[in-house]
C-alpha cells in the first residue's frame, strides 16, 4: 500500500510542529534517566509545570536565584490546598544582596503522593524570542513509554519509524541530506536514550504527521512489498 509522504515532508512550518504543552516523564523530571529536565521561560510568556497528571501534591518549592523569575501556584501551599500546577513568569529589576545572580538557575519541586514523596529538579532557562510551549508536563513513566499511533489502532515505535525513513530514502522519497531526515534522526536518537515519544517529537521540531506517516511505512505487517515501484508524483524534499 503505497504512502505518500511528501505532502508532510515539504514546506513544513516548524510553527505547527510546536505544542502547547510538552510532555516529559516522571524518570526524567527527577533526574533518573536521560540528561534531566529543564524548563524554559519566556519574557511576557509565563510558563507552567504541570503535575496533575501524575496525582502529585506540590508540597514545597525552592528556586536558588529568584532575580528574574518568579513563582506561583494554582492553590496554596499549606497542605490543604492541593497545587499541582507550579506557574514562572520572567521578571527584571530584582536584585539580592550577596546573592549572585546567574544565566540559569534550578527549581526544586517536592511533590506527595499516595506512592510516596517525590523530588524534582529543573534546569530554569531564560528564552528569547517566540515561546515554543506554555506547559510542562509531567507524565507518569507508563504513559510516556507510548508509541506514536498509527493506522487500524495499532502503536508503532521508533524501530518502525527508522525502518520507514529508511525505506522512504531508499524509495526516492526524501533526501538522506535534508532537513527533515536530520529532525527525524535527531528524533530517533532521543528515543534511543530513554526520552519519550512525544517530547522526542517535541525536542526535534518535527510533527507528529511525519512520524506517523514514516512509522506507518516501518510498520511490519503494513511494509509494502520491495518490488513496489515509489510513486513518481512524490517529490523529495532538498
Amino acid at each position: 500500500m503505497p504512502l505518500a509522504i511528501a505532502p508532510f515532508l515539504i514546506g513544513i512550518n516548524p510553527s505547527f510542529a510546536v505544542p502547547v504543552v510538552r510532555p516529559i516523564s516522571q524518570s526524567i523530571a527527577q533526574g533518573l534517566s536521560g540528561s534531566g529536565a529543564s524548563v524554559t521561560v519566556w519574557a511576557g510568556s509565563g510558563t507552567n509545570i504541570d503535575f496533575t497528571r501524575t496525582g502529585e501534591v506540590i508540597q514545597r518549592v525552592w528556586i536558588d536565584d529568584p532575580h528574574a523569575v518568579t513563582v506561583d501556584f494554582d492553590a496554596p501551599l499549606d497542605g490543604q490546598g492541593g497545587a499541582n500546577i507550579v506557574h514562572l513568569r520572567r521578571v527584571t529589576g530584582f536584585h539580592f544582596p550577596n546573592l549572585p545572580e546567574t544565566p540559569t538557575t534550578l527549581l526544586t519541586v517536592v511533590t506527595q503522593s499516595a506512592a510516596g514523596r517525590k523530588t524534582y529538579l529543573f534546569e530554569v532557562r531564560y528564552g528569547s524570542g517566540t515561546p515554543q510551549y506554555a506547559t510542562l508536563a509531567v507524565t507518569p513513566d507508563s504513559e510516556a513509554s507510548g508509541g506514536v499511533a498509527i493506522s487500524h489502532n495499532r502503536t508503532a515505535n521508533w524501530n518502525d519509524v527508522e525502518r520507514g525513513l529508511e525505506r522512504a530514502i531508499a524509495q526516492g522519497l526524501i533526501s538522506s541530506t535534508s532537513p527533515v531526515t536530520l529532525r527525524v534522526q535527531n528524533f530517533i536518537t532521543l528515543v534511543r536514550n530513554g526520552m519519550p515519544m512525544q517530547q522526542a517529537i517535541s525536542e526535534a521540531n518535527i510533527s507528529v504527521a511525519v512520524i506517523s506517516r514514516l512509522a506507518e511505512m516501518g510498520f511490519p505487517l503494513t511494509l509494502p512489498s520491495p518490488s513496489e515501484p515509489a510513486q513518481s508524483s512524490v517529490t523529495s524534499t532538498q
